[in-house]
């Protein structure tokens, strides 16, 4: 079945980059691992709006990137005029190895936090949602809130956490934030600061990721009446008052009409790297009126999902 499965993927990509007239719009290689369904959607958005020829390259996701850095030579064979990396680690394979092609990357969370110094010749579209549209979210709903706890890895979120500091601020609230590479003290120190703070910003990082964190996050939501501001639309349907989801295809095309600027004229350091645009808000109802949070019509109107 997973074979199965791994060839109709293949196939599948195989059409996309087939699929469709001969264009004369330059050559753009594509690095991802075909078995990740995920990234398989961000390539099928960027066909819908890129007009290049696109030769894909396949890696395995497997933390060894060495085989990812032995196909440097192959791709540089073809010269193309971009590259573009699908995921964390398709792009730690090739930024800085290649510094003469302009690369772009897609479907990595806090790309920043990712390398010392930027490589000049890479921008793209992380998979963050910006701090200032959940935190204006969060504000609407509880004008008085003044503080919003978080727990974060230093090595992977502090780029998001300080402008989360930056957009709090400006909204007269504060973020109160303490950071860990321990999922075992995440837990203990997000049940400190939820117990002298109502609010709980959940960023994509390894230890949101932990079962241990997530479970004790819901039970003070549900038990402690503590505000969740979830990672995408799932984490609602379980009880986090808000979340804004990213749709993969939606990445995919964004990273193509970056491409397509790229292309017009101009070195990628130009470009700053872009946060989603295409996001989906979803609100869980229930949880609103159990803390007494009244939702406004301006949101309701906004919401893609309510529950």
């Amino acid at each position: 079945m997973m074979k199965f499965k791994a060839l109709a993927i293949f196939l599948f990509l195989t059409s996309i980059c087939s699929g469709g007239s001969v264009t004369t719009a330059g050559e753009i290689v594509v690095l991802l691992d075909p078995n990740v369904r995920p990234y398989v959607e961000a390539l099928a958005g960027f066909k819908q709006v890129s007009d290049m020829n696109i030769k894909v390259f396949t890696r395995r996701e497997d933390g060894d990137l060495s085989d990812e850095r032995a196909l440097i030579k192959a791709i540089r064979a073809r010269n193309p005029d971009q590259i573009l990396v699908i995921g964390s680690e398709a792009m730690m394979a090739l930024a800085g190895e290649i510094t003469d092609i302009p690369i772009l990357f897609s479907m990595v969370l806090s790309p920043q936090d990712k390398w010392k110094s930027q490589p000049k010749n890479l921008t793209g579209v992380s998979m963050s949602v910006s701090p200032e549209s959940q935190m204006k979210v969060l504000s609407t709903l509880l004008p008085a809130l003044k503080h919003v706890a978080v727990v974060y890895d230093p090595d992977q979120s502090s780029t998001l956490v300080r402008k989360g500091e930056e957009v709090c601020e400006s909204l007269n609230q504060k973020l109160i934030s303490k950071q860990t590479r321990s999922t075992t003290e995440a837990v203990s120190l997000a049940e400190a600061l939820l117990n002298q703070n109502a609010a709980y910003w959940m960023i994509p990082d390894q230890l949101t990721r932990s079962k241990d964190l997530v479970r004790y996050l819901f039970f003070a939501a549900r038990n402690k009446k503590k505000v969740l501001i979830g990672l995408s639309d799932k984490y609602v349907r379980a009880g986090a008052l808000f979340a804004f989801s990213v749709q993969n295809d939606a990445l995919g095309r964004q990273v193509a009409r970056l491409s397509k600027r790229l292309m017009a004229g101009g070195q990628p350091n130009r470009f700053p790297i872009e946060v989603p645009r295409d996001i989906d808000l979803s609100i869980n109802l229930k949880v609103a009126k159990q803390m007494g949070i009244t939702v406004p019509d301006s949101l309701m109107q906004q919401a893609k999902s309510i529950y």
